[in-house]
């Protein structure tokens, strides 16, 4: 009979183990999809049923297929991706569970092919970042963390110009930056409040709604600036116009009945109405927003939790847990009433 190892003997084996001694791991949970044209995409993942909870990310050069191993280049990261964003065609950041803000670039090397580089990182945030969006300049992020903190990063120092401790008194859902803008943003928390910043002023934030109930996501409409929606530990979706003057109500509508966990208007000038919905669920919903956000398209192919969408080209796109992207066509009638 084989001798046992003792149990305290077992944690060191898996301490002192190497990046290089683990077993390989599919990085199967995917957590965000951002796609900049049609030769830039990148695809963030985590790893949540091993001992040690890393991440991934991948660069594709071809949006046409989503497969892992087509990806022009590929990294791996300390601990699990929770958040990615574009600056450049071939530059982006992400966030880690570690509160680690990390760039990457794509460089070339002496024979001209190219690689996929950190071009550096801080970690400035207590515990995980869970969420990110870019200024309109591309040189400065907004992102939030479980630490209650907001935080503005000057991208080519790594440095936190403004940072917000406990803006919210509970952890921080979602950040959109307004479109077009390098100094306002929104936010959600589950301390059941959405604010609007700007942090051109003494007194930066303005509540924008309160519940009773936490507020998990937000985005601002593209091409209508005065109107957010947001999206509540309920399953309800709450567009709102923030023009000055007063806030105002415009609609709500169950989604499902699970917690909202992103919201992305179609940036398609021909079709803002188009609001797309994931929550924690396998459903990908798409809502009018101009018809008290009525259910227009819905589609549950995936088999886990949906956690990442991006529009790009008329086209909507999703990836989830269950290690699958998926491309969107709405259905022809809904096309013919655009």
């Amino acid at each position: 009979m084989d001798v046992l190892t003792s149990p305290n003997l077992n944690t060191d084996v898996y301490r002192n183990m190497t990046i290089t001694d683990r077993p390989p791991l599919s990085y199967k949970h995917l957590q965000f999809i951002n796609i900049y044209n049609e030769k830039s995409a990148i695809l963030g993942a985590s790893n949540l049923t091993d001992r040690y909870w890393n991440g991934a990310v991948w660069y594709y050069n071809d949006i046409k297929d989503f497969d892992r191993d087509k990806a022009f280049r590929y990294a791996k990261t300390e601990s699990g991706v929770c958040d990615g964003v574009f600056l450049q065609h071939d530059k982006f950041v992400i966030g880690q569970d570690s509160g680690t803000l990390q760039v990457f670039d794509l460089s070339t090397k002496s024979d001209d092919s190219k690689e996929l580089k950190c071009a550096g990182y801080a970690t400035l945030h207590d515990s995980c970042l869970l969420t990110l969006s870019a200024f309109a300049d591309k040189g400065h992020v907004v992102s939030g963390g479980m630490d209650c903190c907001i935080k503005i990063w000057d991208i080519s120092e790594l440095m936190a110009t403004c940072s917000f401790s406990f803006a919210h008194t509970d952890l921080i859902t979602c950040v959109d930056v307004k479109p077009g803008s390098n100094t306002e943003f929104a936010s959600t928390s589950y301390d059941c409040e959405a604010l609007m910043w700007d942090i051109r002023l003494a007194r930066p934030a303005q509540s924008i709604l309160k519940k009773n109930i936490g507020l998990t996501a937000i985005c601002w409409s593209p091409n209508k600036p005065n109107i957010v929606a947001i999206g509540t530990d309920g399953a309800e979706v709450i567009i709102v116009d923030i023009r000055k003057g007063g806030l105002k109500l415009l609609s709500k509508s169950i989604a499902s009945s699970r917690p909202i966990h992103k919201l992305v208007f179609n940036p398609d000038s021909g079709r803002v109405k188009e609001l797309a919905v994931c929550c924690d669920d396998v459903s990908v919903e798409m809502l009018d927003a101009n018809n008290q956000l009525s259910l227009i398209y819905r589609d549950d192919r995936h088999t886990d939790f949906v956690r990442g969408l991006t529009w790009f080209d008329r086209h909507l796109y999703s990836c989830s847990w269950d290690d699958v992207v998926l491309k969107h066509v709405k259905p022809t009638k809904f096309q013919n009433n655009v």
